[in-house]
């Protein structure tokens, strides 16, 4: 399994507040996840496995079926959705970088 390294958050309440390492700085993270029903039947070449001219096709690779992912955005685990770390005490919630009330992008 490989993981990625991230810088080491300092301890909260020390230091200057920097970018949040964790969600750059936007306030959340995506949470990629297969739906329920994980699997649809393929829209580019209808469920057939093969395009115009009988070549397999490209988006399902001839399995007629394509699995449909879902992205949502969560507030960051570490900054909590201000955007920086460590948060300062004074920072209000309307000065956050994550606000879910928003239309999501």
């Amino acid at each position: 399994m490989i993981t990625e390294k991230r810088p080491a958050p300092p301890p909260s309440g020390e230091g200057e507040p920097k970018t949040c390492p964790e969600c750059s700085g936007r306030g959340w993270t995506d949470n990629l996840c297969v739906m329920d029903e994980h699997e649809y039947r393929c829209s580019y070449c209808d469920g057939k496995g093969f395009g115009a001219g009988g070549k397999e096709c490209y988006a399902c690779h001839g399995t007629g079926r394509i699995e449909v992912r879902k992205t949502e955005k969560v507030v960051c685990p570490l900054c909590h959705g201000a955007g920086v770390y460590p948060v300062p005490g004074s920072m209000t919630a309307s000065e956050f970088a994550f606000h879910p009330s928003h239309t999501r992008r």
